[in-house]
């Protein structure tokens, strides 16, 4: 099978989350990672030691290309649809001894009763390494299969079922939004950085606002960076409606 069809099975049939290996060379990652620890005061703080830095594509142009990365596209659009959208796009970076995040499933799916099902899928998250994630710097947990779990999140469960993400800088992990996963604590002394991606299908609404974006920016953007921006939504939804997608 294609990458695109095994990463597609395992995200609906089987572990929920699927290893893109070397997604971006390791030089470029460290490159991301340096501009990100240096923009650290931009951040906000979600809890203690974990920061995000929002408004990437505004920033530099190496992450509009990052975003439009053909390999993760691909998969996106199987998975969600050709006309899936940008609902988020974010750098965090766990500082070292952060607290661990709250145990949750992705937007828009914590806002829902538990019963929506696997197919199809309203979102895809991406967990862009910058560096390695080990078990030591806080590579994020997750519970395999836990997209299927008809209920809400359990932390007993959770505690029993979670392994956590590893990977060398440049590979990217990607999850279907139901997968249950939580932030680890970063035991080493070296802060952690990785970028967080999510795709949602074209009728959800970003939870965040990714704009404005000035007209100089939207003329210079690439069609397929325009396809995705959460902007002119009724045009959008009237071409899905009409079949003219």
């Amino acid at each position: 099978m294609t990458e695109k069809d095994t990463a597609l099975q395992a995200l609906t049939k089987g572990a929920g989350y699927y290893s893109l290996e070397n997604l971006v060379e390791p030089e470029l990652a460290a490159k991301v990672r340096d501009f990100v620890l240096a923009r650290l005061d931009e951040g906000v703080e979600n809890s203690p030691g974990d920061i995000n830095l929002t408004h990437l594509l505004t920033l530099d142009p190496m992450f509009q290309a990052m975003i439009t990365n053909p390999r993760l596209l691909a998969i996106a659009h199987a998975l969600i649809g050709n006309d899936c959208k940008l609902a988020a796009f974010t750098a965090k970076t766990l500082m070292p001894g952060c607290s661990s995040g709250h145990l949750h499933v992705d937007y828009p799916y914590w806002a829902m009763d538990p019963g929506m099902p696997v197919e199809p899928a309203l979102m895809m998250q991406v967990i862009w390494m910058m560096q390695p994630f080990t078990e030591e710097n806080g590579g994020t947990w997750i519970a395999p299969g836990s997209q299927h779990y008809d209920e809400r999140v359990d932390e007993e469960r959770f505690r029993q079922e979670a392994i956590q993400v590893t990977g060398n800088a440049g590979d990217a992990v990607i999850s279907h939004g139901l997968l249950w996963h939580q932030t680890a604590i970063n035991h080493s002394e070296e802060p952690r950085v990785a970028l967080l991606i999510n795709f949602s299908q074209l009728a959800i609404r970003p939870m965040r606002e990714l704009g404005p974006f000035t007209d100089e920016f939207l003329n210079n953007a690439s069609p397929s960076l325009k396809a995705l921006l959460p902007i002119d939504y009724g045009r959008s939804l009237n071409r899905r409606v009409t079949g003219n997608a």
